[in-house]
């Protein structure tokens, strides 16, 4: 959320990260949006998913960023995309732990207060949460992919420059 040349908090990634989801985390349920129980069990089995794979990556940039055989590989630009991908990856993690833990408190309460016959949707404070989580989590897996591609960029680009230079 900071900008790298002034390392000060940039107002347009906070709006975009927070501001938007919570904007349509207020709208959604103003239009009718609800969640049932059936959706609430795709999006817990997805976000269980998800963490699970982004603790992998997790792992596989600590691996990455440990490397001490080939210290030119790392780069100070590199260095600085790897740290930014690792806070992104970890909070990405903590997102998708929070929407499974919410998840499971509003899968557990509707079928608590299940009426036979009768679908029980969440509440509009829960669907706003729950939209508010879900798009800050795309955001944020957005941002991961956009680093990772910053990477593999650097990292095909340089065998190319130092061979032409060669």
């Amino acid at each position: 959320m900071r900008d790298n040349s002034s390392q000060r908090y940039s107002v347009s990634d906070i709006l975009l990260f927070y501001g938007l989801p919570a904007l349509l985390g207020v709208i959604a349920p103003r239009y009718g949006w609800k969640f049932s129980v059936d959706v609430l069990n795709a999006l817990l089995t997805a976000f269980s998913i998800f963490a699970g794979l982004l603790l992998n990556l997790l792992v596989l940039i600590y691996t990455l960023s440990s490397q001490t055989e080939h210290p030119s590989v790392l780069t100070k630009a590199r260095t600085s995309t790897i740290k930014e991908l690792h806070d992104n990856i970890a909070y990405s993690i903590l997102i998708s732990i929070l929407i499974v833990v919410v998840t499971m408190t509003a899968v557990a309460y509707l079928k608590m207060h299940e009426m036979p016959g009768v679908t029980g949707f969440t509440s509009t404070w829960l669907t706003g949460v729950m939209v508010f989580l879900t798009l800050n989590f795309v955001l944020t897996l957005l941002m991961i992919l956009k680093r990772i591609y910053i990477m593999l960029n650097q990292t095909i680009d340089r065998p190319f420059l130092s061979k032409k230079s060669a």
